[in-house]
Formats: C-alpha cells, sequence, structure tokens
C-alpha cells in the first residue's frame, strides 16, 4: 500500500510534506490547531438556569460582571 504524500500549507503560502517537517515545526503545527478548536468550539455551560427569576439574577450578574471591565480597561 503506497501512501500519497500530505502537505501542510505554511503561513507564506508554501505547501511542504508533512513527513518532512522537523520535530518543532510539528509541536507548533499541532498547537496551532489546538488553538484553532479551542477558539472554535463553543463553552457548554455545567448548569441550567430553570425559571425566570433565576435567569434574570445571572443575567443582572453577568451585565454587572460585564460593566466592571470598564474601569479596569478591558
Amino acid at each position: 500500500m503506497i501512501k500519497e504524500p500530505v502537505y501542510w500549507t505554511m503561513r507564506n503560502g508554501q505547501k511542504i510534506n508533512v513527513d518532512d517537517m522537523d520535530v518543532n515545526h510539528l509541536r507548533n503545527t499541532l498547537k496551532m490547531l489546538i488553538r484553532a478548536k479551542q477558539v472554535a468550539t463553543p463553552v457548554k455551560p455545567k448548569f441550567e438556569i430553570h425559571g425566570e427569576i433565576a435567569q434574570n439574577f445571572l443575567e443582572q450578574m453577568l451585565e454587572e460582571d460585564y460593566s466592571n471591565d470598564e474601569w479596569y480597561g478591558f
């Protein structure tokens, strides 16, 4: 069984055979893919809010948290 080469397209547009990549390049490529996956994957809450009062309380707390970020320059 003959394996076809797999190419990675680098940032500068150059294609490189994955088998020819050195260990550091492979490591950096893997880290980049992991970071991209983490950004693209929405975080599922670990709890559910039941009831209108609880939902309103949560929204109020989040608004207060985000409004305080202005003071710190975030």
